[in-house]
């Protein structure tokens, strides 16, 4: 019964979405035939919701490192449990802004800093069990760890060592534990170090802020709104994407026999669905306070309802997945809920592409993943 009632929901959800596309509106659009104002755009965007969103990871990074480093001088039972609870904030914070992937973001390999994935060949896990069994005292060392491989400094590095095979070290006192603790301190201070930068970059004495809100000719970033807009278009895309494509999917299999949770991220510390949530909530977010609705022709408002409707239904549907990931990915209700976001997700992207890019006069020439 459980089962079916479930079933029904996500169907419901589904026609839901569709009629709401088809629904006429009452608030009227601009004129058909006139470009979309599009000044603006970038102001919105990075007062409402990029700076805010990328300041409140920032400081969660460094509450983090702080919880850290209070239970390293003293591990106990309870300093551990402010640490997960601290790490579950990052990782819900990370994942909001994960598709702000450009500017700041992708210089100096900040994303794959912070967050190196995909990783199919297990190179996390690689490196990060051979800094540990050597105990390579170059790794404690934040300095000294900014120069080593993305894949050593980052949340899922992180998550290795405090959730990972002999985690339970870290409150024995025993010189394995230690140096765990240790290396953990210092991946939490790259991490910090990381949102810091990515916090200063697009704060407002930033050359790439001052030019995503004012974007004129000659600017060497953007030179038009319609650039601001392609951009914000192309980082909505991209997300979507990444998170059906390269986070989902994997672990889900086309099959339930070729489901493996542990091709999750964050499968050790229990916060896959809600990052996914999470991103899901972010990308919502920053839809609505960009304004696109009320610059969409007369013609095209439908559009609106349509997305925000079925951003919505997956969010909800992912905070309704209350099972352990290694059941949810097989048969019944969970992995049916994790098929239809994927789905939906995937129709939220081919509307932005094929309706919304299109209604505001941005050109979808392009691969929303290959970073360019």
């Amino acid at each position: 019964m459980r089962h079916d009632t479930r079933r029904q929901f996500l169907i419901s959800a589904s026609i839901a979405a569709l009629l709401s596309a088809r629904l006429p509106v009452r608030a009227q659009g601009r004129p058909e035939g006139t470009p979309a104002d599009l000044s603006g755009l970038g102001s919105r965007l990075v007062e409402t919701y990029i700076r805010p969103s990328i300041t409140q990871f920032a400081n969660t990074a460094a509450a983090l490192n702080g919880a850290i480093a209070y239970f390293c001088r003293a591990p106990s039972q309870e300093r551990f449990a402010v640490v997960v609870e601290r790490f579950g904030i990052v990782v819900n914070a990370w994942f909001r802004i994960l598709f702000l992937r450009f500017g700041p973001m992708v210089e100096d390999n900040r994303f794959e800093r912070i967050f190196f994935w995909p990783d199919p060949r297990g190179t996390t896990l690689r490196q990060v069990q051979a800094v540990l069994a050597e105990q390579d005292m170059t790794a404690i060392n934040a300095d000294r760890l900014a120069g080593k491989s993305v894949a050593l400094q980052g949340l899922p590095a992180l998550e290795y060592c405090l959730f990972g095979s002999g985690a339970e070290t870290l409150l024995d006192g025993s010189p394995e534990g230690r140096f765990r603790c240790a290396y953990a301190l210092a991946i939490s201070e790259r991490v910090k170090a990381t949102a810091g930068e990515l916090r200063s970059g697009w704060w407002t004495e930033s050359a790439f802020a001052r030019e995503f809100v004012l974007p004129a000719p000659g600017n060497p970033f953007y030179r038009t709104d319609l650039e601001v807009a392609a951009e914000f278009v192309k980082a909505l895309s991209g997300g979507l994407a990444f998170l059906t494509d390269v986070v989902i999917t994997p672990f889900l299999g086309k099959e339930p026999e070729r489901a493996n949770h542990k091709r999750a991220p964050f499968w050790r510390s229990g916060l896959t669905v809600a990052g996914l949530a999470s991103s899901v909530e972010g990308i919502g977010q920053i839809y609505a306070a960009s304004g696109i609705a009320d610059l969409l022709g007369s013609a095209d408002r439908r559009i609106d309802g349509g997305l925000r409707l079925e951003l919505r239904t997956v969010k909800n549907t992912l905070d309704g997945l209350t099972l352990p990931l290694e059941q949810a990915v097989v048969t019944g209700p969970g992995r049916e809920a994790l098929v239809y976001s994927t789905i939906g997700l995937k129709s939220v992207n081919t509307t932005i592409e094929t309706r919304l890019a299109p209604a505001i006069g941005v050109g979808v020439g392009f691969n929303a993943l290959d970073g360019d």
